[in-house]
């Protein structure tokens, strides 16, 4: 990682200055049109993203109106956004479009500092192919233009300001940077836990190592700590207006009360998800990932060891090695589990930051070392959630996406520029890794290809257009049925899971609750949503099939939620199932549209 003065026929070759821009512009815009419609899912996560901000454009307040478990930052952006627009898929997938782009932005610039255009325009192109428009699972949701949680995205592309800024402040030393980063951290506080942590960690790091910093870091520790203060004090005042000081509180202090609670880490998903529940299991796992990964990149490193830089030799020998390595690959493809190539991250971003510790050098070379710290702390940060269990697909295309980052730079920047200031060939190792790197990324491409390739029902209308699978077919005769039988003030609960009909219809859920999954019921409380629709009953009440064995418990009705779904059956009649009984043991998908009884 240290840059050292090196005789130019010992340097890696680079990309034209603007080509890394262009290439990623393309890339993106093509990802965008071949993805267009199939961001979202059509019953899960989603829909409470867009009935939201719609709700609170109609007066509806966080918290009070709409129960919620994040901070406020994100429902109210996306709010104003449709107080602009006017509610809309398209505006929305519109502005995430723009916030990805950003975050491109953001980390070409950062990995360009910490090595060359080369790697960071690679970075940047996995960052596009794999996480930014990804289908990588049976739903969508897991991308950047539809994400499940804007609060993940949004406080992510915070974190990368505040380093930024940071960055940029290490530089001019001026105040006004550290205050930016102050704010973008406390901007992060109102989105969820993680991306908070990842931005104080990496932004407490490049404060205190700052190598211009001796004996002054008293000024900029305070100037930040004013900065991260502002937004969460300014968003308690502005929630105390329409909530109780105490409701105001915890509407700012979002995630942080379940985290602590204990909620989330009593659920199986969530155990699963960090690889806690089989964690010798998990940890092999994760070291037999590292070794894949050795055994396709060490015949490279020794055959770069073996040459010397700039030679004719090396430049063919890069060529051979990237059309072997992509072969190899292609060869064994079956028996590769490319969604599972992520696990070793959490090693390869320790490995990084010891790396980085163990640096020395100049100022100029200190601050990429700390930068290069910051980036890793803020990537360490992000993979606890899931720290046996690294994947790039679910919440990997957030969480373990800096990670990835990272671990491109060192296999495409920083290992071949080390053995190139030695005077090996680096650019075999390069080039090596590219191939490894292409393969990856077309394997992904494959499986998304495949799961996009299931989304041919459209639903929605006009701006609203969304594709989705075949359970799009049955979302669709819902509506339909709903729109026949309901007044135009009729109002709707979908349960266990399915806000996007009540947004899609343009229907009210009379009761706080937007979702009655299992982690919705250990953060509220079966009680006080049995309260709620006692007090405000909807109109009609649609029953979605839904699985939730990942939770430990499989359905909705039978395993929890007994009480509330058995006053449902006693409130309502059965009016219409399309496809199969929902929420039976063995069957298969289906929806039950249920009327009040008079």
């Amino acid at each position: 990682m240290r840059r050292v003065p090196r005789p130019p026929d010992s340097a890696l070759p680079t990309l034209p200055p603007r080509a890394g821009p262009v290439v990623l512009a393309a890339t993106g815009a093509a990802l965008y049109v071949w993805t267009w419609g199939s961001w979202p899912d059509v019953l899960v996560d989603f829909g409470r993203e867009l009935y939201t901000p719609w709700r609170l454009t109609e007066g509806e307040v966080l918290y009070r109106d709409i129960a919620w478990f994040n901070g406020p930052l994100s429902a109210y952006v996306n709010a104003l956004l449709f107080l602009m627009t006017g509610p809309s898929l398209g505006a929305l997938t519109s502005l995430n479009l723009g916030l990805l782009a950003l975050a491109v932005t953001l980390i070409y610039r950062l990995t360009l500092q910490l090595s060359d255009n080369v790697a960071a325009t690679g970075a940047c192109l996995v960052f596009l192919t794999v996480f930014g428009f990804g289908q990588l699972v049976g739903i969508g949701n897991y991308n950047w233009i539809a994400p499940y949680s804007h609060e993940l995205t949004h406080g992510i592309v915070l974190a990368l300001l505040a380093v930024s800024a940071l960055r940029t402040w290490g530089g001019v030393r001026s105040d006004a940077w550290v205050l930016a980063a102050g704010l973008f951290v406390g901007l992060a506080f109102l989105t969820k836990p993680e991306p908070f942590l990842a931005a104080l960690v990496a932004s407490g790091i490049l404060l205190a190592f700052d190598p211009g910093g001796r004996g002054r870091r008293a000024r900029p520790a305070a100037t930040f700590t004013v900065g991260a203060l502002a937004p969460p004090l300014a968003a308690l005042l502005l929630m105390a207006g329409p909530l109780p000081l105490g409701a105001a509180l915890r509407a700012v202090l979002g995630g942080w009360p379940y985290v602590v609670g204990g909620e989330v880490g009593d659920l199986l998903f969530y155990r699963v998800g960090m690889g806690l529940d089989q964690p010798m299991e998990r940890l092999m796992a994760l070291l037999w990932s590292a070794a894949g990964w050795a055994a396709a990149l060490l015949p490279a490193l020794f055959l770069g060891f073996a040459l010397r830089a700039g030679t004719s030799a090396a430049r063919w020998a890069a060529f051979a090695v990237a059309a072997l390595e992509v072969a190899v690959l292609l060869v064994l493809a079956d028996g590769i589990h490319w969604l599972q190539a992520a696990r070793p991250l959490p090693l390869f971003v320790l490995i990084i930051a010891v790396t980085a510790l163990a640096s020395s050098g100049r100022n100029e070379e200190r601050r990429t070392e700390t930068l290069t710290l910051a980036l890793a702390g803020m990537s360490f940060v992000l993979l606890l959630k899931m720290l046996l269990n690294a994947r790039v697909a679910h919440y990997g295309f957030g969480l373990a996406m800096p990670a990835t980052m990272l671990t491109v730079v060192a296999l495409v920047g920083w290992l071949p520029a080390l053995l190139q200031r030695r005077g090996a060939a680096g650019n075999v190792l390069r080039a090596a890794s590219l191939g490894l790197l292409a393969v990856g990324c077309a394997a992904h491409l494959m499986t998304a290809a495949e799961l996009i390739g299931r989304k041919t029902a459209l639903v929605g209308s006009g701006a609203d257009v969304l594709r989705a699978d075949v359970r799009g077919l049955y979302v669709r005769d819902a509506l339909a049925e709903l729109e026949a039988r309901l007044t135009p003030a009729g109002t709707l609960a979908v349960l266990p899971e399915g806000v996007m009909l009540n947004y899609l219809a343009r229907r009210e859920n009379p009761t706080p609750y937007l979702s009655f999954m299992p982690p919705e019921m250990a953060f509220f409380g079966e009680r006080s949503m049995m309260e709620a629709f006692r007090m405000s009953p909807p109109d009609a009440v649609v029953l979605v099939h839904k699985d939730t064995s990942e939770y430990g418990y499989p359905l909705f009705g039978q395993d929890y939620g007994e009480e509330l779904y058995s006053w449902l059956r006693a409130t309502y009649v059965s009016i219409l199932t399309i496809g199969s009984p929902p929420l039976q043991p063995g069957t298969a998908f289906g929806v039950e549209v249920l009327m009040r009884r008079d």
